[in-house]
């Protein structure tokens, strides 16, 4: 192999199972893959997770935990690709996507929304499936959560030599993650920060707006609640 096969074989590995093929070729065609440290990005962040999951998953055996999470995952990951997002990390029943890295899109505020809405519309198609697979929950509601955030933070390679992961760190990422926790005050499936909806452009429908105690954070965070976009061409 050359080099430049080389470098794109490693490309491939390293982001195959993250985002789209389309991204990649992004990538490879920008001749400037990410590089080995940490760079500085205006992203937008997506944290989504499933409503009482714990009470949830107490009601079935482990392997059909396992079951209902890779169908539900296979499902809103197939969401999050179709709009230039990353898949950033799984945490239990929590996904974490980044749009607007590792190849930059200027509509990533946008993309990110309109994920968030084709999220929830997965999740009460899901709930279907749910009940049909597993009749002992046919009286049990899905329901996710998903909170968003836009705004500068470090991307890049970032662990040990033993296990290096791409990834995306700071105080963009603590916000969005706050923001999901918030949906459970505000009572709704999706909250996004005034700075999103602000960087989405026109079109996008907002629903109440509430004022989010971040930790950290010494003025609050004003969140509004998403009821989806104007227009399809997202």
């Amino acid at each position: 192999l050359t080099r430049g096969e080389r470098e794109k074989a490693h490309i491939r590995h390293a982001f195959g199972k993250y985002v789209s093929e389309t991204a990649i070729e992004g990538i490879l065609a920008s001749g400037a893959p990410p590089a080995p440290g940490g760079s500085l990005a205006t992203v937008t962040i997506l944290f989504s997770d499933i409503r009482n999951f714990t009470t949830l998953s107490e009601k079935l055996s482990a392997q059909e935990v396992v079951e209902l999470l890779n169908a539900y995952f296979s499902k809103v990951c197939e969401i999050i690709l179709a709009h230039g997002g990353m898949i950033d990390k799984f945490i239990g029943d929590a996904v974490m996507a980044v749009f607007g890295a590792p190849l930059a899109d200027p509509h990533h505020a946008r993309q990110a929304l309109a994920t968030a809405v084709g999220m929830i519309d997965a999740a009460n198609e899901f709930q279907g499936w749910m009940h049909t697979r597993f009749p002992s929950l046919v009286d049990w509601e899905f329901r996710i959560g998903v909170g968003l955030h836009s705004g500068p933070a470090v991307v890049g390679n970032i662990g040990s030599r033993q296990r290096l992961d791409f990834t995306v760190i700071g105080d963009t990422v603590n916000t969005a993650s706050r923001l999901e926790g918030f949906t459970k005050e505000m009572g709704c499936p999706v909250v996004a920060s005034q700075t999103v909806v602000d960087m989405a452009g026109p079109g996008i429908l907002t629903g109440r707006r509430e004022l989010a105690h971040v930790k950290g954070k010494s003025e609050p965070v004003p969140a509004l609640e998403i009821l989806g976009l104007a227009d399809n061409n997202s």
